[in-house]
C-alpha cells in the first residue's frame, strides 16, 4: 500500500515557508512523521525544537521535531548542518532564492551544472575578504569554525556588512571608481574623502550619495560633496562622460568628439546632455577678490600665497546662463559650429520616456525661465531616480562583480545593450533588487552573499575573453592590492586593524579655508604663516606613511612610543618602519614604490583602473619586501601567536589557521613539523605561507 505524502500534511502545519536554494545533499533523505507520511527533503538544521527540511521545490520548512517519528528525530539529531544552514532573516532568503532560481536555469540550458557548496573554511576567509576586504584573524576564523549554530554562515554576513571594515571595503571600491586623490589641481580633497567615508558609514542610499555629488554647491570645505565636480575642475565634458559611464553605464567617450561608431549615441546628444552643466561654473565668483588679494601682497608672500587662494577659489556656483555650445569643429547636419545647445535627456528606449524620471525631468524643463530648478539639478534628480533604469542596473552590477568577480554584464563601464549580458533576466532582476532595497548597499550586499550562488566551491578555469560566464559559482581571483595589503596588517595587528582613522579634513580646513568675500591681505598673510609653520613641522618630524629619511624617522620614534607604553591613539601602529593602516586611512593613492602601488592600486587617473595582474616587483616584494619584514618581526600577532605555542603541531596549525583561515592537511602538518625539527623557525613558515599562491587568491 502506498503511503501518504509528508507533503500535504506540512501545508497544515508550517509556522514558516521560506523559498531557499537547491543543492543535493548528503543529508538529503527520506523524512517520517508518525503517521507514516514520507518527504524527501534535506536537512538544514534545528533550533528551538524545530526541524528545518528543504523540499525539491527550493521551500525550508520549520516544523516541529516531536512530529517526525523517534527514529527521525534521533538521525536529525545526528546529522551535521551543510552549507547555509537555516535562515536567519525569511525576507532576504526568499530573495536569495530568487536569484538562485535564475541562475540555475541559465546553467541547465547551458548543459552545465551549479558547483558543490564551499566548505566552511573556504567560505569564512571568502566573505571577509568580500565583506571586509581582508582575511580574518586567527580567533576570527577559529570562532566561526566552531559555532555550532545552523544558521552560522547567515549571522556572519549579517556582522560583517554592519562591521567599520565593510566602510573601509567598500571606500576602497568607491575610491577607485571615482578616481579620489589626495591631490589635484593642486588642491587637496581630503574633505571630499572624509565626506564619502561618512556617508559609507551612516549607510547611506547610493542615489541620495549620488545626487548630493551632482547637485553641491560651494567650496570643498562647505561641502566636500563638491569634490566630485571640483576633481575635473574646469573639464565639464570629461566629467560628463565620466558621470554617465560610472553611475549609468553609457559608453560615450568617443561621442565627445563624433558620433558613437559602436554605439547609437551622436555628438550633439552629448553636448545636449553636457547643457544641463551649462549653468555650472567651478571657481568662485570670488575670484576677481583672490587676484586683488595678490596685487596688495609683496611678491614673495603673493607666489607663497596663490595655493591657499587657488583652493578657497575652487568652488561650485551657477551663472544663470548656460553657455554650452556645439564645438567649433562640429561636421554633423544637425547643427552648426558654435550653436546654442538646449538641455535634453538621451533615451535608450521608447519604454524610458514613459517612466516617471523621464516625464518629472521634462515638465521641469519647460518650466519658464526664472525656474526654481536648475538644469544641474534636474539632470542630478533623473539620473540617480529609482525610475531610471540604468542607474540601478550599473549598480547592482558593479556590486555583482565584487563578490563574484565577473559581472553580469562585462564590461561594467558599458550597459548601452542589457541584452548582450550573460544572463539579461538575472541583470534585470538584480536591478529590480537594488531599486526594492532603496540602494541599500549593505542590504544588497548581505543578499548576494547569503544566495547560494555565492556560497559554492569557485571556478578555478580561466575564462576566455568574450566567452559568457553563467556563475556555477565565484570565480577564483586575486586579491586586490587593498585586500592584500589590509590582510597583511590584519597579521601583523590582529582585531586592532581598524582601530585607526586618518582624520585631516578639519585642519586642513583651519589652515587653509577664507571668506574671500571679505578677507584683507592680513587675514591672507595669517594663513599662509600658520600653513608655512604646519608644512615645516611635518618636514621636521616627518609624516606618517612618507617616504624618505625624516619620514622613516618619524615613524621609528612612534614604534618606540608604542614599545614604552605611551601610544597616541590618533597614529597608526608602526613596525619594522612600516605604516600598520588600512589602505583607506593611508594617502590616496599610496606612493608608487609602497606595496599598495605595487601589487596594483590605480594612480587614480582613470576609473576603475586598478589591477590583479601578476609581476616580477610583486614577487620580490612578498619575498623579501618590508611587508615580509614585519610579518617575521617577533612583535607580529601572527608569529607572537604561533610561537607561544607549546608543541611544533600547535605552532604549524595557528600558522595556516592565520594566513589560510584552515588546519593544515595531514601532509602538510607532516612536512612542517619536520622542518620545524629540522632547523627551521616558525618565522621561516610566515615565510612560507605569505608566498603560497593560495594566500593571494579570493577562493
Amino acid at each position: 500500500m502506498k503511503k501518504p505524502s509528508l507533503a500535504l500534511f506540512l501545508f497544515g502545519l508550517l509556522s514558516s515557508v521560506l523559498p531557499a536554494q537547491q543543492t543535493a545533499s548528503p543529508n538529503t533523505t527520506l523524512w517520517h512523521d508518525a503517521k507514516g507520511r514520507e518527504l524527501m527533503a534535506t536537512f538544514r538544521g534545528i533550533k528551538d525544537d524545530n526541524i528545518f527540511l528543504q523540499t525539491k521545490d527550493g521551500n525550508v520548512h520549520r516544523i516541529p521535531l516531536a512530529l517526525l517519528t523517534p527514529d527521525d528525530q534521533q538521525k536529525a539529531r545526528s546529522l551535521k548542518v551543510e552549507g547555509l544552514g537555516i535562515p536567519m532573516d525569511p525576507g532576504v532568503a526568499q530573495a536569495a532564492a530568487a536569484i538562485d532560481k535564475i541562475v540555475l536555469a541559465r546553467l541547465q540550458k547551458a548543459g552545465l551544472q551549479p558547483n558543490a557548496l564551499a566548505s566552511d573554511e573556504q567560505f569564512v576567509r571568502r566573505v571577509y575578504l568580500d565583506l571586509t576586504g581582508r582575511i580574518p584573524t586567527r580567533e576570527e576564523t577559529i570562532t566561526f569554525l566552531t559555532d555550532s549554530s545552523a544558521s552560522k554562515r547567515a549571522k556572519l554576513i549579517d556582522q560583517l556588512v554592519n562591521s567599520q571594515g565593510f566602510s573601509s571595503r567598500m571606500f576602497n571600491y568607491f575610491a577607485d571608481m571615482l578616481r579620489l586623490t589626495d591631490d589635484a589641481n593642486k588642491i587637496k580633497y581630503f574633505n571630499y574623502q572624509e565626506w564619502l567615508k561618512q556617508q559609507i558609514a551612516e549607510n547611506k542610499p547610493w542615489n541620495q550619495v549620488v545626487h548630493e555629488m551632482l547637485s553641491a554647491k560651494g567650496t570643498m570645505f562647505e561641502n566636500g560633496a563638491s569634490g566630485y565636480l571640483l576633481r575635473d575642475k574646469g573639464m565639464k565634458l570629461d566629467n560628463l562622460s565620466l558621470t554617465l559611464t560610472t553611475f549609468l553605464g553609457a559608453n560615450v567617450a568617443c561621442a565627445q568628439c563624433h558620433d558613437h561608431p559602436f554605439a547609437d549615441w551622436t555628438q550633439k546628444q552629448f553636448y545636449e546632455m553636457a547643457a544641463f552643466m551649462g549653468e555650472t561654473e567651478t571657481e568662485s565668483r570670488n575670484r576677481g577678490n583672490a587676484r586683488k588679494l595678490l596685487a596688495d601682497l609683496d611678491r614673495k608672500t603673493a607666489q607663497q600665497a596663490k595655493n591657499i587662494l587657488r583652493v578657497n577659489t575652487a568652488s561650485i556656483t551657477e551663472t544663470g546662463t548656460n553657455e554650452m555650445k556645439l564645438p567649433k569643429d562640429y561636421k554633423y547636419k544637425d547643427g552648426k559650429p558654435g550653436d546654442e545647445v538646449k538641455p535634453t535627456l538621451v533615451s535608450w528606449s521608447k519604454d524610458d520616456l514613459r517612466t516617471k524620471a523621464y516625464r518629472d525631468a521634462a515638465a521641469e524643463l519647460k518650466a519658464p525661465k526664472g525656474k526654481e530648478v536648475p538644469d544641474r539639478e534636474v539632470f542630478a534628480k533623473w539620473l540617480t531616480s529609482a525610475d531610471n533604469p540604468r542607474f540601478s542596473m550599473t549598480l547592482a552590477n558593479r556590486l555583482w562583480k565584487v563578490v563574484f568577480g565577473v559581472a553580469v554584464r562585462e564590461p561594467i563601464s558599458d550597459l548601452d545593450d542589457p541584452s548582450a549580458a550573460s544572463n539579461p533576466e538575472l541583470l534585470h532582476h538584480i536591478a529590480g533588487e537594488m531599486k526594492r532595497l532603496n540602494f541599500d548597499i549593505r542590504a544588497f550586499m548581505r543578499l548576494l552573499c547569503n544566495t547560494e550562488t555565492y556560497q559554492r566551491e569557485a571556478v578555478t578555469q580561466e575564462i576566455n575573453l568574450g566567452e559568457p560566464y553563467y556563475f556555477p559559482g565565484p570565480i577564483l581571483r586575486r586579491m586586490s592590492a587593498e585586500q592584500a595589503w589590509d590582510s597583511c596588517v590584519t597579521l601583523a595587528i590582529g582585531d586592532k586593524v581598524d582601530g585607526f582613522k586618518l582624520k585631516r579634513a578639519e585642519t586642513y580646513t583651519q589652515i587653509m579655508d577664507l571668506d574671500l568675500a571679505n578677507a584683507g591681505p592680513g587675514e591672507v598673510k595669517a594663513r599662509l604663516e600658520n600653513a608655512l609653520a604646519q608644512r615645516g613641522e611635518m618636514k621636521k618630524n616627518g609624516a606618517p606613511g612618507k617616504t624618505g629619511k625624516a619620514g622613516k624617522k618619524q615613524r621609528r620614534m612612534m614604534e618606540e612610543e608604542e614599545e614604552t607604553g605611551d601610544v597616541d591613539f590618533t597614529r597608526p601602529a608602526v613596525m619594522s618602519g612600516l605604516v600598520l593602516a588600512r589602505a583607506s586611512e593611508l594617502p590616496q593613492p599610496e606612493k608608487g614604490e609602497h606595496f599598495l602601488r605595487m601589487f596594483g592600486q590605480s594612480d587614480r587617473q582613470i576609473a576603475d583602473s586598478n589591477s590583479e595582474e601578476g609581476s616580477i616587483p610583486q614577487v620580490m616584494m612578498l619575498m623579501n619586501g618590508d611587508a615580509q619584514e614585519v610579518l617575521q618581526n617577533p612583535k607580529s600577532k601572527v608569529l607572537a601567536t604561533s610561537t607561544e605555542e607549546k608543541t611544533p603541531e600547535a605552532q604549524v596549525q595557528s600558522l595556516y589557521i592565520s594566513f589560510l583561515s584552515r588546519n593544515p592537511k595531514p601532509a602538510e602538518l607532516a612536512e612542517a613539523t619536520a622542518a620545524l625539527a629540522g632547523g627551521l623557525t616558525p618565522a621561516d613558515l610566515t615565510w612560507v605561507l605569505f608566498n603560497s599562491r593560495e594566500f593571494m587568491f579570493v577562493q
